[in-house]
């Protein structure tokens, strides 16, 4: 194994150099780590110097456990990864970790809430379970091998078909919306057991992206034989969705399921005809049609980079020509991606977000829900934004993050107080610092084939109740 992957290495030096400046940049997001356990109170020790022209915001600290890993193979549960981990640390010469074993272990007994709810923990599907760290093999698999899904190229043969909403009744349609729900937990199961019964009943069911660790491919697909973990996509998503939702089911393309280069994605997920996200016809886009409005899902994934890990959402050329070309009314036009269009705080605004008022003829939609962050926030429906240097950024478009669908989170601490939110999920799980995973429910009303009414519910497994409803139309 460690020979292959040194000729692999050899015959293909430009394939590492997707990653630039990944010494600095892991040694920023341990340090981000570092600085953050100190300020709790938790870190042991003396505190070790900032990494050379560092800056707080360079790093992200997801990955703060990764240089530490990489340094000390034999912490990793897998002895495979491992061995890649010792492969990788020579290849790239990363520098020495400044983590302590002390400092580890507390990682590994406790758990901290950071800034955004996210759970500092070695605990499973916590930010460092070493799962991540496998999906984080798995990317540089796909970059030394090459084995992205239609070899990178935006796999979008022909427009994909509009699809009209039928609901069980004539005036409505009901769709639940959840985010970064595939990782086959116990939380996913009771998520997804609460949106198939409730008293209200889903028409549809749509899932906003990310599938874990890295959304790999069955056995036996294309492009599989280099992956680590295989079988995650069919597992953790297509085998865990409800069956009564065959044919009425739809999946976005996310940062996770480009680890494995989409390859899990498309072949286990959207091209089976017997997959439960069929009504796709193989695409990872799609538009939903009711009354006059438009639900258009969007791939903001497969047209990232790896430099950021996917991290950022963008669109690329031809699906913004496919979403010029539909016309669309953007005050009767909800959008769906797995990134998000701003920063989980409304601290700073994305690319994608000027990418899809781009692609709307200069227009905002009229609202926009999206996973990624891993918790559920209603934003108001007038956001503001400083830009540095820039006049601030301004939308009254009905932004939603509903990325609580699985993994474990608490709540963030940066959101109350600020006057871009009004509400962010925080239904405590009992004896935890953690809070209920949870969905969205979308509701359309009708009369005579106009919509006369929309209405959102945000429900989470602790209640039959919804923890936060609201009629966003009319406004």
């Amino acid at each position: 194994m460690i020979a292959e992957h040194e000729a692999l290495l050899a015959a293909n030096p430009s394939a590492l150099l997707q990653l630039p400046s990944i010494k600095d940049y892991l040694l920023a997001c341990e340090y981000e780590l570092i600085l953050y356990m100190n300020e709790q109170g938790a870190w042991q020790g003396a505190m070790p110097p900032p990494p050379p022209n560092f800056q707080t915001g360079d790093g992200a600290i997801e990955f703060g456990l990764f240089l530490y890993w990489f340094n000390n193979p034999d912490l990793l549960n897998s002895l495979e990864i491992g061995l890649i981990a010792i492969v990788l640390d020579a290849a790239l010469s990363l520098p020495q970790s400044q983590m302590t074993s002390a400092n580890y272990t507390y990682l590994c007994t406790n758990e901290l809430i950071y800034v955004d709810g996210s759970v500092l923990s070695t605990e499973p599907w916590a930010t460092f379970d070493q799962g991540w760290f496998t999906a984080f093999i798995n990317l540089l698999e796909t970059l030394l091998h090459k084995t992205w899904y239609n070899k990178g190229i935006f796999p979008l043969p022909s427009p994909p078909t509009p699809v009209p909403l039928t609901g069980a009744t004539a005036d409505t349609v009901n769709i639940a919306i959840v985010g970064d729900w595939g990782n086959g937990s116990p939380a996913a199961s009771a998520v997804m057991q609460q949106i198939v019964n409730l008293k209200t009943k889903p028409d549809y069911i749509i899932h906003l992206g990310d599938v874990y660790y890295g959304g790999t491919p069955a056995p036996g697909d294309p492009n599989t034989a280099h992956y680590y973990s295989l079988d995650e996509e069919p597992t953790n998503l297509v085998n865990a969705w409800s069956q009564a939702y065959a044919g009425k089911s739809f999946t976005l393309n996310s940062n996770h399921e480009m680890y494995s280069g989409a390859n899990g994605l498309f072949y286990d997920a959207l091209l089976p005809a017997s997959s439960p996200f069929s009504a796709q016809g193989g695409l990872s886009c799609f538009i939903l049609q009711y009354a006059g409005w438009t639900i258009l899902g969007l791939d903001s994934a497969y047209n990232g980079t790896s430099a950021d890990a996917f991290m950022d959402g963008y669109l690329g050329n031809t699906q913004l020509e496919w979403i010029n070309s539909l016309n669309l009314d953007p005050a009767k036009t909800i959008v769906l991606t797995h990134h998000t269009g701003f920063a989980y705080d409304c601290s700073s605004v994305f690319d994608l977000w000027y990418q899809v008022r781009a692609a709307l003829g200069g227009n905002d939609p009229y609202a926009w829900y999206w996973g990624h962050a891993h918790n559920g926030i209603v934003y108001s429906n007038s956001v503001t934004i400083p830009v540095p240097g820039k006049p601030d950024f301004t939308t009254k478009t009905y932004a939603r993050c509903a990325g609580h669908g699985a993994l474990p989170y608490g709540v963030a601490s940066t959101l109350p107080g600020n006057p871009n939110v009004l509400w962010q999920a925080n239904s405590p799980i009992p004896s935890s610092k953690q809070i209920y995973n949870g969905f969205v429910l979308l509701s359309l009303q009708s009369s005579n084939n106009q919509v006369t009414q929309i209405s959102e519910a945000y429900f989470d497994p602790s209640s039959e109740q919804p923890k936060w409803n609201l009629n966003i139309y009319p406004g």
